[in-house]
């Protein structure tokens, strides 16, 4: 898996890159995840170490900002009613209401720190109808050494004990990725075949 990742150079890091800013940008890549692959990029020279940390800063302030403002100006009523189609739960939006009206401002700065906690401020941030500048000050000055850490944390880890602890379960893992796909298709055609009904 990742030896194609990182062996048809440019067309395959261009690609990547694209999938990590809408991942990042979206939420439906985790940090700990999309961040230290770009490390990984790093360590073996195809992308240098200002841009990977660039690309995950932009697309975590991308993901922080569109929930902000879906939190915003779709409203906590829409938002725990479809929020399940952006597998937004609403114990998270309960669970970051709780944060938010606590610590205000400070939750989008120190809640980036936190793997539970950065995933679940940013739309409570924008139901509380927080200054959108200082929430935006605030979570660039959390995520830039968050971004910073995991790119470096994958850096640091180097594509060659990557692949290696990967070898042994690359089978297993293109399982895992094939059941999640068709689970996924089959969830789709179940709803789609009820809403009919």
């Amino acid at each position: 898996m990742l030896e194609w990742l990182f062996s048809a150079g440019e067309s395959n890091l261009w690609l990547f890159l694209g999938i990590m800013i809408i991942g990042l940008g979206t939420e439906l890549i985790p940090a700990e995840v999309g961040l230290p692959l770009l490390g990984l990029y790093v360590s073996n020279g195809t992308l240098g170490w200002t841009a990977a940390v660039l690309i995950g800063f932009v697309g975590s302030l991308m993901g922080a900002t569109l929930f902000y403002f879906l939190g915003r100006y779709a409203g906590r009523p829409i938002l725990i009613r479809y929020g399940k189609w952006l597998m937004i739960k609403e114990r998270e939006i309960v669970q970051g209401e709780r944060i938010v009206s606590k610590y205000g401002s400070w939750s989008a700065l120190f809640g980036r720190f936190f793997p539970v906690v950065r995933s679940v401020v940013s739309i409570p941030c924008g139901l509380f109808n927080l200054s959108f500048k200082r929430y935006l000050l605030a979570s660039s000055l959390g995520l830039f050494p968050v971004s910073f850490f995991y790119v470096w944390l994958g850096e640091k880890f180097g594509v060659e004990r990557a692949e290696s602890m990967l070898k042994g379960l690359e089978q297993e893992l293109w399982w895992i990725l094939g059941i999640i796909v068709i689970g996924i298709v089959g969830y789709i055609l179940y709803r789609r075949l009820k809403a009919k009904r």
